[in-house]
Formats: C-alpha cells, structure tokens, sequence
C-alpha cells in the first residue's frame, strides 16, 4: 500500500479512524487529525454510513475514563460536524455482503468499503488487518500511510 494521494476529494472513513478525533494519544492520531482538518478546511468531503455513530458511541460508552455526559457530547460533536452520513439500503448492503463474503471479513467493515466503492471515494482505516484483507480494493488504505507533513515553522527549534 502506498501513500494516501493528497490532496484527495472524498473520503470513506471508518470508526478506527474517527475515534482518534477524541480519544488523542492513541497511535495514528496525528494522521487521524490531519484528515480531519482537510475536511474542516474544505479540502476534502467525509462520508460515512450511519454505522459509524453507532460504533462510534459504543466504544466510547466502553471506555471506563468517559462519563455519560461526556460520550453524549462526542457524539453530538460528531453529527455537529455534518458529515454525509448514508442510511444502509438495498445496493449498499448488497455490495458490503459481497465484500464481505469475497475479502473474509465482517459486513460491518465491508460496509465502509461499499460506500467508497458507491460513491466512489478512498477508504481509509485505521485496521491494518483489515486494509490487508481489503488489499485487491484500489481505494482502501490504511492510516498509517497517510504522510503527516509538517510546516516550515514546526521545523525551526
């Protein structure tokens, strides 16, 4: 797998990803912060389907150091930000079986995939295992091939 081609117009991203946007330290935030950027700057569209707020919530319900109040404002925050978040119906769901079936992986993550593939848009996770299995789709990638480069005035000490 390669670098994410950037600037890039329209990205799939998957629950591995978007969870970095509020739980930083985890590794790949960095990466997981820049693609969120370029979508704030306009530089990029984010789509999802709307299994995302629902992982999104469960995971963050799971974390032990998160109150109620504080996973409820992460998710308000995330539907806040107005991603195009897509209900499942019959293509996309056709599609995420066959990738699932074809690339031996669950129908929850082939859905990501299925999305991007409708769309078209380039998927990126955070689940290396995952992008592997997903090795023969063009547009999946993993997030940590997304370069992090850095300004001029990072660099000066």
């Amino acid at each position: 797998m390669s670098d994410i081609p950037f600037p890039h117009d329209h990205l799939v991203l998957d629950s591995s990803v978007v969870i970095k946007w509020y739980r930083q330290g985890e590794v790949l935030t960095e990466q997981a912060l820049l693609l969120r950027e370029a979508y704030l700057n306009g530089e990029a569209a984010v789509s999802v389907p709307s299994l995302l707020v629902y992982e999104l919530a469960n995971v963050l319900h799971y974390k032990n150091d998160l109150s109620t109040d504080q996973v409820q404002e992460a998710i308000r925050s995330l539907l806040a930000l107005g991603l195009n978040v897509f209900p499942p119906g019959n293509l996309l769901m056709c599609q995420a079986v066959e990738i699932a079936l074809t690339y031996q992986t669950t129908v929850y993550d082939a859905t990501f995939a299925a999305l991007a593939q409708a769309l078209p848009a380039t998927f990126v996770t955070a689940d290396e295992r995952l992008a592997r299995r997903l090795e023969g789709l063009s547009f999946v990638y993993c997030l940590a091939d997304v370069e992090v480069r850095h300004s001029p005035e990072d660099a000066v000490g």
